[in-house]
């Protein structure tokens, strides 16, 4: 099934009371996992809560079906410890003090790459700073696992905070596997992962490369 489109997304929820109860979905217990967001710089809550309703509209919107409740979901750091998280975040968010506050982008890789939880997203982080408040923006991570512009963020509104993501961290997590099976003679495959890192998304219909041509009659 096709997503829906955004407006179709925000028809879905107007108002909080057409938010879909979760029944539980975001549980790390059920297994949910958990997308971090790390907040740099200080942000009001009521902010915070509008990326909670857009993060959990760009999910259903990925899925297309606004009747099963998602279990990706988005975790906005309040702490260190990442034991102590039990679900995503949810409304209202609580006041508190990130323990985040002025660390840089590469900071916050390194964290994330020192700090790996298997309730978490392995390789992809959002980054929350002035401009989350300003402009309701953030900045979308990957870890180091593309070697090359692996310190490339992607800017984007709140409701594509879930959209990029979730692709990101599924496309970005494969490559050491991948680059495997890449190995074994299909260059097609490293054409695909460079024009990800140079363009800083997932290219959904990438032009195919010579050797592809050459074997499809191109």
């Amino acid at each position: 099934m096709l997503p829906t489109t955004r407006n179709q997304a925000r028809k879905l929820s107007q108002s909080p009371s057409n938010i879909i109860d979760n029944g539980g979905s975001d549980l790390v217990e059920r297994s949910a996992t958990m997308y971090p967001a790390f907040v740099t710089a200080p942000i009001p809550v009521k902010i915070l809560d509008e990326l909670i309703d857009e993060a959990k509209n760009s999910v259903y919107g990925m899925m297309g079906d606004d009747s099963v409740a998602p279990s990706d979901c988005l975790c906005i750091l309040d702490t260190e410890n990442l034991d102590s998280v039990i679900h995503g975040s949810r409304k209202p968010m609580q006041p508190f003090k990130s323990p985040f506050i002025g660390m840089t982008d590469d900071e916050v890789r390194s964290w994330m790459n020192e700090n790996k939880h298997p309730n978490f997203a392995e390789c992809t982080f959002a980054v929350l700073d002035g401009d989350a408040a300003k402009n309701k923006t953030c900045r979308i991570g990957a870890t180091d696992f593309i070697p090359v512009d692996s310190d490339r963020m992607i800017a984007t509104d709140f409701y594509g905070s879930m959209f990029v993501m979730v692709p990101v961290e599924m496309a970005t997590c494969s490559w050491p596997v991948g680059r495997r099976t890449a190995d074994r003679g299909s260059r097609g495959f490293h054409t695909q992962k460079r024009r990800f890192s140079q363009v800083g998304r997932p290219a959904l219909h990438p032009e195919p490369d010579e050797d592809m041509r050459h074997s499809h009659g191109y």
